[in-house]
């Protein structure tokens, strides 16, 4: 059970890489599963009940920033944090494409 967290990041995209066979759409889930770590850490630290926000904080990781860092150390650290960031930019150019192409 200590694992959970990497295991079920890494089925997903494992599973849009071989349904969708497109890079975006893996660019795609990551951005989904940062805003949903963050949205679930936003509800955890602003509800009102102490056992709630314990079990959501329990069982949620913070961001994926934070599976990095509980995952590796170092130098492995600083990299994989590096292509996250990347795949971040990446995926906020698709957005931002998309928007002005939706709005012509």
């Amino acid at each position: 059970m200590e694992y959970l967290d990497i295991i079920i990041i890494a089925g997903l995209i494992i599973l849009v890489v071989v349904i969708f066979r497109n890079f975006r759409n893996v660019l795609y889930l990551l951005g989904i599963i940062e805003v949903f770590l963050r949205l679930i850490r936003f509800i955890a630290n602003n509800i009102g009940t102490n056992d709630i926000s314990r079990f959501l904080i329990k069982t949620f990781p913070s961001s994926m920033f934070s599976i990095i860092d509980n995952y590796s150390s170092g130098i492995l650290n600083t990299i994989l944090s590096w292509i996250l960031a990347f795949l971040f930019l990446l995926w906020l150019f698709y957005l931002i494409r998309y928007f002005f192409k939706k709005g012509r």
